[in-house]
C-alpha cells in the first residue's frame, strides 16, 4: 500500500509540474498537447527532452529583440503603409494584385519596400564562395557577417584569415554566429580575428558559454553586409561538414541597392541584442546612398520567436492565395502546418500547377521521413511532387506565376516559422522569377516524380514510420 501511495503521489506531482511547465509561456496548441504527452508518459526523460527542445527564450531577451529602434526605418514603414492604403502604386511602382502581398508584409513585419536593386541569384557553392570572398577583399569601411554554420575547414579558415587581414587594414569587422550551427568551432578559432581588432559574438550566449543546451531558438539567418553597399542573404553556409551530405545546390542573393540598408538594420538589431558591450549605432557610413541603377523591387522579411505573428508564413500564405497559374516550391524539409497544407490543396484543386521538390535524402533522417508523409498528402491532393537525386538540395524558393519569387533561410516547416530566427526576400521582378523557374526546371532533370501510386505502394511499416515521424513536427 505504501508503494502504491508513493507511486500515486509521484504521478500526481509529475502531472502538476508538467502542466505548470508547459503553460508557463504561450505556445501553439499542438505543441502544448505534444509536450504534455511527452512529460506525462516519460516522467524523467520527458523533462530532459523539454530542457533541450522545449524551453522558450526569456521574456527579457524576446522584449529586447521586439522593441529595438529600427534606425529610422520604422518611420519609413509607417509612411509606406499610409501610401499603400491610398494607392496600389507606392513609390511609383504599379504592383497590381501584388499590392495585397506588399501590404501584408508591411503590416505584419514592417518590411520596407525597396526599389532599384540589382539582385544576382547565386546557386552553386563555388560561385558563392568566389563572389563573397572577392567582395570581402574589396571592403574599405566595414564587414558585418551573421552566420548559422561556419565550419573550421579550408573555407572557414580562409574566411577567418581574410577577415583578419581586413581588420588589420582598419576595416571594422563584426561577426555573429550561432553556437549550435557552428558547434565545431573552438573558442581559439576566433582569437586571431579578435587580436586584429575584429568583434565576434555568439548569438544570445548562455551562462554555459559556447555550450548551449537549448536546441530551439537558433539564429538561422545568414547575412553579409560589406561597406553598406553589397549584401548577401540566403541558404549557403560557410564551409562544409564532413559528417553530412554535401550541399552544392542552394539559393543565395547578392544584392546592391536600397535593400542593403534593410539587411544592415537587421544585422544591427541582432548584434545589439546579443553583444554585451560595444553595441553599434547609426552612422552615415553604414548607410551610404544606394545607386539608382537597379530594377528589382523587393521586401526583406524577418521571422522569429520574438514575433507575435509568423510573418514569413503569412507571406507564403498570401503568395499561394495570389497564384493563378503555378506554385513551384523547393525546400530541404516539407513539414507544413494545416494552414499551408490546406492552402496548397485549394490551389491544386483549382487548377494551379503546384509542384514541390525536396531532396531524396537530407541531413536529418527523421525530417526526411516526415517530409515524405506530407509529400504523399500533396500527391493525393493533385500536386506534383519530386525527389531530387543529386545530393542535398538546400534551396528554399517559392515561384508564383510569372510575378513573384521568395527565397531565404526558412524551410517549409514549423521550426523555421516558430522556433528559429529566419529571413526571407519577397521579390517582384519578372526577370528573376523567370530565372528561378528555369532553375526549377533544370533541377527536375535531376529528380524523380514521387507519385500517389508510389506513396500508396509503401509497406505498412514504412508508412507507420513516416506517420510517427510527423507526430514530432509540432516540437521539432
Amino acid at each position: 500500500m505504501v508503494v502504491g501511495t508513493v507511486i500515486t503521489i509521484i504521478i500526481v506531482l509529475n502531472a502538476a509540474i508538467a502542466i505548470v511547465t508547459v503553460f508557463r509561456q504561450p505556445r501553439d496548441i499542438a505543441a502544448i498537447w505534444a509536450w504534455l504527452l511527452v512529460l506525462l508518459l516519460l516522467p524523467v526523460l520527458g523533462f530532459v527532452l523539454y530542457y533541450l527542445f522545449g524551453r522558450k527564450l526569456s521574456t527579457n531577451k524576446l522584449n529586447a529583440l521586439a522593441t529595438q529602434q529600427r534606425l529610422g526605418i520604422d518611420q519609413m514603414v509607417a509612411a509606406q503603409q499610409d501610401a499603400i492604403d491610398e494607392t496600389d502604386a507606392p513609390l511609383g511602382q504599379d504592383l497590381g494584385s501584388g499590392a495585397e502581398l506588399v501590404r501584408t508584409l508591411l503590416k505584419t513585419d514592417g518590411a520596407l519596400i525597396t526599389t532599384m536593386n540589382e539582385v544576382q541569384l547565386v546557386t552553386e557553392r563555388e560561385d558563392f564562395d568566389r563572389l563573397l570572398f572577392a567582395d570581402i577583399a574589396s571592403a574599405t569601411d566595414h564587414i558585418h557577417l551573421e552566420a548559422y554554420t561556419i565550419q573550421p575547414d579550408q573555407v572557414g579558415l580562409a574566411l577567418r584569415d581574410l577577415l583578419v587581414t581586413k581588420a588589420k587594414a582598419g576595416v571594422r569587422v563584426r561577426l555573429v554566429y550561432d553556437t549550435f550551427g557552428s558547434h565545431r568551432l573552438r573558442p581559439k578559432f576566433w582569437q586571431p580575428l579578435r587580436d586584429a581588432g575584429g568583434l565576434v559574438e555568439p548569438f544570445i550566449a548562455t551562462k554555459f558559454g559556447r555550450v548551449n543546451p537549448r536546441i530551439n531558438f537558433r539564429n538561422h539567418r545568414k547575412l553579409t553586409i560589406i561597406d553598406g553597399r553589397v549584401g548577401y542573404m540566403g541558404g549557403f553556409d560557410i564551409g562544409a561538414s564532413k559528417r553530412h551530405l554535401a550541399i552544392k545546390r542552394d539559393s543565395q542573393l547578392r544584392i546592391t541597392g536600397q535593400a542593403v540598408a534593410t539587411l544592415q538594420a537587421r544585422f544591427f538589431m541582432d548584434w545589439n541584442t546579443t553583444a554585451k558591450v560595444k553595441k553599434v549605432h547609426f552612422q552615415k557610413s553604414y548607410f551610404p546612398d544606394a545607386p539608382d541603377t537597379g530594377r528589382t523591387t523587393m521586401q526583406i522579411v524577418s521571422g522569429g520567436p520574438d514575433q507575435n505573428v509568423e510573418a514569413i508564413k503569412l507571406g507564403y500564405l498570401r503568395l499561394i492565395a495570389l497564384a493563378k497559374k503555378r506554385i513551384w516550391i523547393e525546400t530541404p524539409y516539407f513539414v507544413p502546418d494545416d494552414s499551408l497544407l490546406d492552402a496548397l490543396a485549394i490551389a491544386a484543386g483549382s487548377g494551379v500547377d503546384v509542384r514541390v521538390m525536396v531532396p531524396a535524402s537530407s541531413n536529418i533522417p527523421l525530417m526526411t521521413k516526415a517530409t515524405k508523409f506530407y509529400l504523399a498528402r500533396m500527391a493525393k491532393n493533385g500536386a506534383k511532387t519530386f525527389l531530387y537525386q543529386e545530393g542535398f538540395l538546400h534551396s528554399k524558393t517559392i515561384v508564383v506565376d510569372d510575378r513573384f519569387l521568395s527565397t531565404g533561410t526558412a524551410n517549409l516547416d514549423s521550426r523555421s516559422f516558430k522556433l528559429n530566427f529566419e529571413i526571407a526576400a519577397f521579390i517582384y521582378d519578372p526577370a528573376l522569377v523567370k530565372e528561378a523557374a528555369a532553375l526549377f526546371e533544370e533541377d527536375m532533370n535531376h529528380a524523380i516524380r514521387y507519385t500517389r501510386q508510389m506513396a500508396e505502394s509503401k509497406s505498412r511499416l514504412a508508412t507507420l514510420d513516416e506517420e510517427l515521424s510527423r507526430l514530432l513536427a509540432p516540437i521539432m
